[in-house]
């Protein structure tokens, strides 16, 4: 009987909090959306402060005072992220792009609109084109707020994990210890890794399309992943990452050149409100 009760009370506060939706442009995708943009853009503000703390320490943020070299870089990336922001018409963010002296082959964005490119990843880039694809990405996650469903998300596993241990401990199950693991272990492969790789596609899909809008040639997308996998260091089985690899991303991109070419000659054009997103995860909220 308790476990019947715990059961339902589970279910019916999952059936509660499902309904907290929101649709992602471009893609038209449903996402579950529990978190405000208040409470994101706190807490991003303060682990932005902490970060560039640390990269302060460190002497790490490249400045245009240091060589001709460094501000034409610092020039290049404020260039072509002012234009991909633009694009995408999000002006209620802060935005700030921050250069950190990296050999990682990478960037990142925060949800209250902060940018950090390492420039490990300006070597793979190598043109305009090629960061504006990028940047393009990163801007894709704030659109998208792939933050606050992550968030989410998790959530929703922990509420589910927790209902299933209470009703376990209510029936002194001995298969406690065991089932808790197991499902700790799918929840981790089934829903959050592929959940992750799913906002990557997304975002490389509307990232293709603010490049396209802002006048960068949505080719250099492929481009850009085709030499990130000549310089992608082999081992990470793609079950078991974060990302898909780049092989698979170039290959996703390459499907949707023909309608992002389409706001590369017509920058005026709006966009498109149901691209199809080709990834490996599609059982979530909504679609």
């Amino acid at each position: 009987m308790k476990l019947w009760v715990s059961y339902i009370a589970s279910v019916a506060g999952i059936l509660i909090i499902a309904i907290a939706c929101a649709t992602v442009p471009i893609t038209g995708r449903t996402q579950l959306n529990m978190i405000s943009e208040r409470q994101l853009t706190t807490a991003a503000d303060n682990q932005f402060s902490l970060f560039m703390n640390m990269v302060h320490k460190d002497n790490r943020e490249l400045s245009g005072a240091e060589s001709p070299h460094a501000q034409a870089i610092v020039d290049s990336v404020n260039r072509v992220s002012r234009k991909i922001i633009e694009a995408s018409g999000l002006h209620q963010y802060n935005w700030r792009v921050v250069v950190v002296k990296a050999n990682q082959k990478n960037a990142f964005v925060m949800p209250n609109g902060k940018i950090v490119v390492f420039t490990g990843i300006l070597q793979v880039a190598k043109t305009d084109a090629g960061l504006a694809a990028v940047l393009g990405h990163e801007v894709g996650h704030v659109a998208a707020r792939h933050q606050a469903e992550r968030v989410s998300h998790f959530l929703l596993v922990q509420m589910g994990l927790t209902a299933v241990d209470a009703a376990l401990a209510a029936n002194n199950s001995r298969y406690r210890g065991g089932i808790g693991a197991a499902l700790g272990l799918g929840a981790q492969f089934g829903v959050i890794l592929p959940f992750s790789r799913l906002h990557e596609s997304e975002a490389d899909h509307i990232g293709l399309f603010y490049m396209a809008k802002a006048g960068y040639n949505p080719t250099e997308a492929v481009g850009l992943w085709g030499r990130m996998e000549e310089a992608e260091e082999k081992g990470l089985w793609e079950f078991a990452s974060t990302h898909p690899s780049p092989a698979t991303r170039r290959e996703r991109l390459t499907k949707l050149l023909p309608e992002a070419t389409l706001y590369f000659n017509n920058p005026t054009r709006p966009f498109p409100k149901n691209i199809e997103i080709e990834a490996d995860h599609k059982q979530f909220p909504g679609r």
